[in-house]
């Protein structure tokens, strides 16, 4: 049976290999803090789950359900439901850092519980931005609020690039389209699957995409944000809104640039397919 102090060096020692980012203070003081809660707090949380049938995928279904009832919360215009809901947000990356863990230690690693950990992603992404919406136009009683959660929504589901990403995998799905890909393999092709990252793509990825984005430093800023709001004479959190929404109009947008100039789709098809050759030659090597 696994001790709490088992426990922590095992989340220490996985995340310093993986997430070497989060333990460098100097560079990153937040990341730095946030990282020894979520590993203090989760091994204590992993040990309690041992003790139980529950599985790493409950676990995981739960953090994302968490993100649903925090949006919920946020948007009732009441200051104890708010508060509940700032305190959800700030604490439900618990969950997110002991399904993994649990499911290591476990031997329950699967595809299942890798997807269903990015979807929990999501849920808690759409619920805390929605909520906040909700809260901004409660707070500012402005109808126009209202119609931009519905923009927000709209924005965020209707990416180019989401939806182009989709139907990659379909199209890699069939048998044809990888026999083509075989067939046709070339250095040339090779070549191709290698990423170019421009200066234009380092500015949007940096500062567009990664401005106000879904990892625990904006959420905690947004919650420190409508905190203080309520218990100061200060009014700021629909700016935070606005400039969210801009973001993610501009990624909207940029979407279907990128995907309309040519040669994207093309790109990605070919990078992928080259990964799952060059995955299906090393493999084939190995048992040989």
């Amino acid at each position: 049976m696994y001790t709490i102090r088992d426990l922590r060096k095992y989340q220490y020692d996985y995340h310093k290999e993986n997430f070497p980012f989060a333990f460098n203070f100097i560079k990153n003081p937040y990341s730095f803090l946030k990282a020894r809660f979520y590993m203090e707090s989760s091994a204590v949380f992993v040990w309690f789950l041992l003790k139980t049938n529950i599985k790493p995928n409950t676990v995981t279904i739960i953090y994302g359900i968490a993100g649903i009832i925090t949006g919920i919360l946020l948007s009732i215009p009441n200051y104890y439901t708010v508060i509940v809901a700032l305190f959800i947000a700030f604490t439900k990356g618990i969950l997110d850092w002991s399904d993994g863990h649990l499911a290591r230690i476990t031997g329950q690693t699967s595809l299942t519980g890798y997807i269903l950990d990015g979807y929990g992603a999501i849920l808690n992404s759409y619920g805390f931005q929605i909520g906040l919406g909700l809260y901004v136009a409660n707070r500012t009683d402005s109808l126009i609020f209202y119609y931009l959660v519905i923009l927000l929504v709209f924005v965020k589901a209707a990416g180019l690039i989401q939806y182009s990403r989709n139907i990659l995998l379909k199209e890699i799905s069939t048998t044809k389209v990888m026999s083509n890909f075989i067939a046709n393999y070339s250095p040339h092709v090779k070549g191709a699957i290698t990423i170019r990252i421009s200066r234009l793509r380092y500015i949007y990825d940096r500062y567009i995409v990664g401005f106000l984005d879904d990892r625990s430093r904006s959420v905690d800023f947004i919650c420190l944000i409508i905190l203080l709001e309520l218990h100061f004479a200060i009014n700021i959190s629909h700016i935070i809104f606005i400039l969210l929404l801009a973001k993610y109009i501009i990624i909207f947008v940029g979407s279907f640039y990128l995907v309309s100039k040519g040669g994207w789709i093309e790109h990605q098809m070919n990078k992928k397919l080259g990964e799952l050759y060059s995955q299906f030659v090393s493999d084939s090597t190995i048992k040989k």
